[in-house]
């Protein structure tokens, strides 16, 4: 088996962990029509359309000075960056709303050479109508945790993250990178049950 598709497997196992995790959830609380009709998939799958198509025309229409004013550079120039790099991590979380496929949520980044640790460099979510809306953040950062782990990595972290308070209930903390000089702006997360 090549590389890419080595960590391609391991990609798609974190999904599956990740929905299996959400419906065990589900099961819980009770709150399936949230969630229903939601698909976790690749940044470059084009199963429910173009994450890259739909990120770039649909999402600026919700964007403002209450919300997001989106990043300096396109999601495609964010990804085509990144997809080099074959043990890179991207999410794309859909819905289908009305009979439409809606994109709710993208996330990008990649492990440490090392592997110490998985950075999540870029996260944004979709401000129109979906049954998610704030929700989105805890598969993605459950798929990113599943997939650090079985990287064996040691942690999480995010880079530059916007609202710190959001992503500190989901139990990141901030974290001092050795290797960055004066330590940048990142919160992480330390994995017990290294795969």
């Amino acid at each position: 088996m090549n590389d890419f598709a080595y960590y391609y497997l391991l990609k798609q196992e974190a999904r599956k962990r990740t929905m299996d995790a959400v419906n065990k959830r589900l099961l819980r609380t009770g709150e399936i029509q949230n969630w229903d009709k939601t698909t976790l998939c690749s940044i470059m799958n084009d199963d429910k359309g173009s994450a890259l198509k739909f990120a770039m025309e649909e999402w600026p229409k919700f964007y403002s000075d209450d919300t997001h004013n989106g990043f300096q550079e396109t999601w495609e120039k964010l990804v085509y960056r990144y997809l080099p790099r074959k043990d890179h991590f991207d999410l794309a979380i859909w819905q289908e709303i009305d009979g439409k496929e809606v994109l709710v949520a993208l996330a990008i980044g990649n492990p440490s050479h090392s592997r110490t640790h998985l950075t999540i460099k870029w996260i944004e979510r979709f401000y129109g109508h979906s049954y998610l809306g704030g929700r989105a953040l805890w598969p993605i950062l459950t798929c990113a945790e599943e997939y650090a782990k079985l990287l064996g990595s040691e942690r999480v972290l995010i880079k530059d993250p916007v609202d710190t308070g959001k992503y500190e209930r989901y139990g990141y903390k901030t974290y001092r990178h050795p290797h960055v000089r004066f330590g940048g702006n990142y919160l992480g997360k330390e994995l017990n049950n290294v795969e």
